[in-house]
């Protein structure tokens, strides 16, 4: 039986998920854990190659569509036994409908098992050893953001709280209209990737035209600033606010 979150503290990468008519051995999927802060972020394989769009609005609706099947959410946790529960504070398709929470068995100190308590589902996630962990609960007006590190590694995710699904931007995609809600959806971003210096340097993000790019920048003070891109390939510079800190130290 877990501890408590202290168990699942680090990096968690996905090694596949069963469920009835599913084997999923390729979607890239990274889970950071500190303290009972997390962030998590699934990416599909095989998406098409956007090399040398200028903007997410170059793209075709049928790429487009594809990119929405990408998945983000971050938020804190909560451990009763082996039931591990994830408050999705923020999600990049929106609220889900139901609880998501997991029965959690260790087959080895970095090797577990989840499977589903509300849904019928099994995963397996391997823990890359590195440290130090720590994360930050940041804000940007309405925005709320989520920044894990683990040694070099990052995952980082921003997103508004009040925004219920991405139902608008499918339905109208799957119209053949561009609405605005494509431009809510696509300005929140989740990323994946390195830090280069002072730089966060992206490898797997919800938008693959920031890919290779720095997503984040920390200042000499610590001060962080988020290099948005919206729909349209408009770039500003976001100052990010720091509302909460976690970390987990080395045993």
């Amino acid at each position: 039986m877990m501890r408590g979150p202290e168990d699942l503290q680090g990096h968690w990468h996905r090694a596949w998920l069963k469920a009835p008519g599913i084997s999923d051995h390729e979607t890239s999927v990274h889970w950071m854990q500190a303290g009972t802060l997390y962030a998590d972020i699934r990416i599909p394989a095989r998406r098409p190659d956007v090399r040398g769009a200028g903007a997410l609005a170059d793209l075709s609706d049928g790429t487009l569509l594809t990119l929405l099947k990408a998945e983000g959410f971050a938020g804190s946790i909560t451990v009763e036994g082996d039931v591990c529960t994830w408050a999705r504070h923020i999600n990049w398709h929106g609220q889900p409908d139901g609880v998501d929470a997991g029965h959690m068995r260790f087959e080895s100190a970095n090797r577990l098992v989840e499977t589903g308590v509300h849904a019928d589902y099994a995963e397996l996630w391997n823990r890359r050893i590195d440290e130090p962990v720590h994360a930050l609960h940041l804000t940007a007006g309405t925005r709320h953001a989520y920044l894990l590190t683990v040694g070099k590694r990052f995952v980082f995710g921003i997103g508004d709280p009040g925004v219920s699904s991405s139902a608008a931007a499918l339905t109208a995609l799957q119209a053949g209209q561009r609405s605005r809600a494509l431009h809510d959806q696509f300005i929140h971003i989740y990323a994946m990737g390195r830090w280069v210096g002072n730089s966060a340097m992206a490898d797997i993000c919800t938008n693959p035209l920031l890919e290779g790019m720095a997503v984040l920048t920390c200042s000499v003070q610590g001060d962080l600033t988020w290099h948005s891109e919206d729909f349209l390939g408009h770039r500003q510079d976001v100052t990010l606010n720091v509302v909460a800190r976690a970390q987990h130290d080395a045993a």
